[in-house]
């Protein structure tokens, strides 16, 4: 299993053996097939499963309160805004070990069930492109890269053997 970020809209170029994870607070509509029910997962009609989310790292991001009362945001720095510093914070209440346990039964299981041959990398989903640096991608691939497990940016166009 590997895990790596993106953003929602690439989830378009997906493969079969990619599962976009959601860890935004709000997604888009589309991500849970138009219902209001944040627990509805699905295939799309290119065979991607849609819907999952991680709420251990969505509740941490309720607890930043991201709000131009709080973090104006300015400058775009990762490095100067509270938000993206609370966030980081935040994600170390997790107990991660337990989580990455999770994220390997969810590989596991899925690779067995779809029959997938390649390795299954999970992706972490968030809002902002890779070049806005006010995301929380920073500091998810911190957290995930200082427990020991590589997480970077999903490379485009897809190809299996550099992501």
């Amino acid at each position: 299993m590997k895990i790596r970020t993106s953003y929602f809209y690439q989830i378009r170029n997906f493969t079969r053996n990619m599962i976009p994870i959601s860890t935004a607070i709000w997604d888009p509509a589309w991500y849970h097939n138009f219902t209001q029910d944040y627990n509805h997962i699905f295939y799309d009609r290119r065979n991607i499963l849609n819907g999952l989310r991680i709420e251990t790292i969505i509740e941490q991001g309720r607890k930043s309160n991201h709000g131009s009362e709080i973090c104006p945001c300015e400058g775009k720095d990762f490095q100067t805004c509270s938000f993206l510093h609370n966030y980081k914070k935040n994600l170390e209440n997790i107990n991660f070990k337990e989580m990455i346990a999770d994220m390997q039964r969810l590989a596991d299981d899925y690779k067995e069930k779809e029959k997938i041959n390649e390795e299954i990398i999970l992706v972490l989903i968030v809002y902002e492109t890779p070049n806005n640096p006010c995301s929380e991608r920073i500091p998810l691939q911190q957290y995930f890269t200082e427990h020991g497990w590589e997480c970077k940016e999903l490379k485009y166009p897809i190809d299996l053997f550099k992501n």
